[in-house]
């Protein structure tokens, strides 16, 4: 399959690349090169001649880009590219998918579209059909982000399927999560003390694969988890049960 990642440059794109080129051809369309030797395009997500270029020939598109960290403060999001990348860029990109006869779409979410409330999300028990109920600014733009793949799938006829993703990171470093902005590596643990596995990177990208063929029309989400033994805190039975899909790294 030919796949285009728009944002593969970035920290999840950079974690499933290597998978996915290793069984799809696979083209970037980001503003800065990937890390390896990939068909690049250099563009924004939001440029509807760059998203063009980039879609053609492509058989299925991955949106992986996010919003740009604040300088002030490397634990928010900037505001405006928040909602320019995680809103604006999925609409835009699943237009040119639809104008360029590009009809699968996978756009990477992520679990925090759900709320530290009524207790901290890693504490919560979420299933894919409960209503997500987040309203920090992350959160807020990926639910708006779903909302922009559902409303495609409906008017485009398109096959859009959103990941939401907890604690995406490099397999050398599985069970621990490095995000880019912490100094070290981390254990995740609820809060008796029970460690919450980091979601690997081949994990992420055979769930990718799994998606971008998908066979039902239409929309549709899965949670896409590291395999977690102490309890069914975030379900992923339907990604078993309608991706063939169950996190390997143990």
């Amino acid at each position: 399959m030919r796949i285009l990642i728009v944002g593969g440059s970035g920290y999840v794109g950079t974690l499933m690349l290597p998978w996915l080129a290793a069984e799809h051809e696979i083209r970037v369309l980001d503003l800065v090169p990937p890390q390896g030797d990939y068909d690049h395009v250099v563009g924004s997500a939001t440029d509807p001649a760059a998203l063009a270029t980039a879609l053609e020939g492509m058989d299925a598109v991955v949106h992986g880009a996010m919003g740009f960290r604040s300088e002030a403060d490397k634990g928010q999001l900037d505001t405006t590219s928040a909602f320019e990348v995680n809103v604006a860029s999925v609409y835009a990109t699943l237009e040119a998918a639809h104008a360029a006869g590009v009809s699968r779409a996978v756009l990477i979410g992520s679990l925090s579209v759900f709320g530290n409330e009524p207790a901290h999300l890693i504490e919560r028990d979420v299933e894919e059909d409960a209503e997500p109920d987040a309203t920090n600014l992350y959160g807020v733009t990926k639910r708006l982000a779903e909302q922009v793949g559902r409303i495609a799938a409906d008017a485009h006829g398109m096959t859009v399927t959103v990941l939401r993703l907890a604690f995406p990171t490099p397999d050398e470093i599985w069970p621990r999560w490095a995000l880019p902005i912490l100094d070290e590596p981390v254990q995740i643990r609820r809060a008796d003390g029970t460690p919450v596995p980091a979601l690997a990177g081949s994990d992420l990208a055979a769930a990718v694969s799994a998606a971008a063929a998908r066979d039902s029309s239409g929309y549709d989400v899965f949670h896409i988890v590291g395999a977690d033994d102490s309890g069914p805190r975030w379900r992923t039975d339907k990604a078993r049960d309608g991706l063939g899909w169950v996190a390997r790294r143990r």
